[in-house]
């Protein structure tokens, strides 16, 4: 059976968002898409990879960034973003089938609901920091489960999806120049792809830049292929300074700077960081929502994996050390821009990577102690950046909303309250911010471990990290495992015009 796809364009909906509707035993596959979408008769999607527009190939390379489908050979193969900061999402009801890049999109089309019970959603989505083996693979609805699915993709042969593997070519990424040709070659033909006037939007490259190494170095190698903007964040979580203005100026870049803080104007602004994966945590980059259309955001998220010469997580499964840049997976459809997490080009071979970093060869740049990413390194001072300019101290801008006293915004606090109280399926509410009195407890063991440790620094360090965890389940606020059910049934409302 030779499968068809029908397109409906929706301009209400958010401009990168998709959903296909397969029928068993059906011909025609329906396609509803924002206005991003490109949609061809053999292949749709919001999509950019290392191949020529006209060919549609994004289904036969890991350098894919984006989502969309491709049809071929009497089936549909829908493709994930070659990264775990993205994913797509499928749901199987009878004869009915629907797969789309946003679960927000897939529930209100497919009239599933989210079990408001449920306390585990966000801990499912963490989960994928473990592995490609080893995620939660679905999440529960009020009918059939909904399918997570991370990197790799699947096939819709008119019956039923069936996983497929991302191709898994072997690169020489054993010397610098051979991992700096791979990375340059795929950033070369990337920008090829995405600036080609066929497409619904002619793409161009932002970066970011901080204090740190990860987004120095992918701003010194996006640079050679047309980036020319940068976006910096003028303060860490820490209250710290962690500005990247004078690294990307060393660049020749225009620096655009934010706070930190910026996302916070405007209705709810949290809700579509929320309903990517029901942390958050990527909310600041909303500040920077005026120049996100139409670009190709590239980022350093992984490279304290890839690039850190201290790693020990050296699977090809992509084990992470945090979820940071999951929360963009639904606000880039809405704000019109694909991710590309430059860390993940090759992240299938870090092993190779990680004995670059302790070669001979980049030992000048291993500047030694427990931060130090010497690839990185060379990059940014071969791009002519001083030493002393970046990579002193680790910084995150993340938003941690499931402390105590850093929850939601006003608006949204109150939304998100009245909601619990229209929903009986919720467990009674406590007081918010109150603690239990577990929390308390551990709260106390916390600040003396931590006491402790702060005599010496050195000797007591794994007292330290152990109270670091216990502060963080005594400041954990415990209305937090509902915000994601909240979230999500708020920004279905987007999909329902």
């Amino acid at each position: 059976m030779t499968l068809h796809l029908c397109y409906r364009l929706n301009a209400n909906w958010p401009p990168g968002a998709w959903i296909a509707h397969c029928r068993r035993g059906a011909s025609e596959i329906e396609v509803v898409h924002g206005a991003d979408v490109a949609a061809t008769p053999d292949w749709f999607g919001e999509v950019i990879w290392d191949g020529p527009y006209d060919d549609g190939a994004f289904d036969t390379t890991d350098v894919v960034f984006g989502s969309g489908a491709r049809r071929r050979d009497h089936g549909l193969t829908f493709v994930s973003s070659a990264s775990t900061v993205d994913r797509l999402q499928a749901f199987e009801r009878g004869d009915d089938t629907w797969v789309s890049n946003s679960l927000a999109c897939l529930l209100a089309v497919s009239g599933a609901k989210l079990d408001v019970g449920y306390r585990g959603y966000s801990h499912a989505f963490r989960t994928i920091t473990r592995g490609l083996r080893r995620h939660q693979r679905v999440i529960p609805t009020s009918a059939e489960p909904v399918r997570l699915v991370y990197f790799n993709n699947i096939r819709w042969d008119g019956a039923r999806l069936t996983d497929v593997p991302k191709p898994n070519p072997r690169r020489d990424l054993t010397s610098f120049a051979g991992y700096t040709a791979f990375v340059d070659g795929a950033l070369a033909r990337l920008a090829e792809n995405m600036g080609v006037a066929a497409r619904p939007v002619r793409y161009e490259f932002l970066g970011t830049v901080s204090s740190g190494y990860d987004s120095a170095a992918v701003a010194a190698l996006t640079r050679r292929h047309g980036l020319r903007e940068v976006i910096t964040f003028t303060e860490a979580r820490s209250g710290q300074p962690d500005s990247g203005a004078d690294v990307g100026a060393a660049l020749g870049l225009t620096v655009r700077s934010f706070s930190r803080d910026g996302w916070q104007t405007g209705a709810a602004p949290e809700l579509p960081f929320l309903a990517g994966d029901g942390k958050g945590e990527d909310v600041y980059f909303r500040a920077a929502e005026p120049l996100l259309r139409g670009r190709v955001l590239v980022t350093g998220f992984h490279g304290d994996k890839m690039w850190d010469a201290a790693t020990r997580a050296l699977s090809p499964d992509i084990v992470r050390g945090d979820q940071s840049g999951l929360s963009l997976t639904e606000y880039r459809l809405w704000a019109g821009f694909i991710h590309l997490p430059v860390a993940f080009l090759g992240v299938r071979q870090i092993r190779d990577v990680h004995a670059l970093a302790h070669s001979p060869e980049l030992a000048p740049w291993d500047i030694g102690g427990s931060y130090t990413r010497p690839i990185c390194r060379r990059l940014v001072e071969e791009a002519g950046v001083p030493r002393g300019a970046f990579g002193q101290r680790k910084n995150a801008a993340s938003v941690h909303f499931y402390y105590h006293g850093q929850f939601l915004s006003r608006d949204s606090t109150s939304d998100f309250l009245a909601w619990l109280d229209e929903h009986p399926a919720a467990p009674s509410r406590p007081v918010l911010g109150r603690r239990t009195r577990a929390q308390y407890v551990t709260g106390l063991a916390a600040e003396l471990l931590q006491r402790t440790a702060a005599r010496s620094p050195s000797a007591l360090h794994v007292l330290q990290s152990v109270g670091d965890r216990l502060a963080a389940y005594a400041n954990r606020e415990r209305l937090f495992v509902h915000v994601f059910p909240w979230a999500i049934e708020r920004v279905m409302d987007r999909y329902r015009s």
